[in-house]
């Protein structure tokens, strides 16, 4: 099964596969999803001190106002917030810190860009007034 590297880096057994026994939620806004299984988690046993650190990046306003729905029993919390990201047009990223929820239309990718500027471009910048 697939785990949330990190997300759980406050408890002892962090590489455990989170699974929610039940996720039911109606007609809720993405943060309002978010918060919920944040609940969810905190609720389980041997998980009440983890702090989820869930950041909603870049989010349209259409997609913060869009309501979503899930009534599943037994699911990964990996697959839950698939679900969830999915279902207003966004992805799930894991970094070691947090869990980063995007629009599905970002790359994620990191881009390197070297720009060849005159040796002493930096004294005659601060120059300038």
């Amino acid at each position: 099964m697939i785990i949330l590297a990190g997300l759980a880096s406050a408890h002892a057994e962090s590489r455990r596969t989170i699974i929610l026994p039940e996720v039911k939620i109606k007609d809720v806004t993405l943060e309002e999803a978010v918060a919920y299984l944040k609940q969810v988690v905190k609720k389980l046993d041997g998980w009440d001190d983890a702090n989820i650190n869930v950041i909603i990046l870049g989010a349209s306003e259409e997609q913060k106002r869009k309501k979503i729905s899930l009534d599943v029993r037994e699911i990964p919390l990996r697959s839950a917030l698939d679900h969830i990201a999915l279902s207003v047009g966004m992805k799930v990223r894991v970094d070691a810190h947090a869990v980063i929820l995007a629009p599905a239309t970002q790359s994620d990718e990191i881009l390197t860009r070297t720009y060849r500027v005159p040796p002493h471009f930096i004294q005659a910048g601060s120059a300038a007034k």
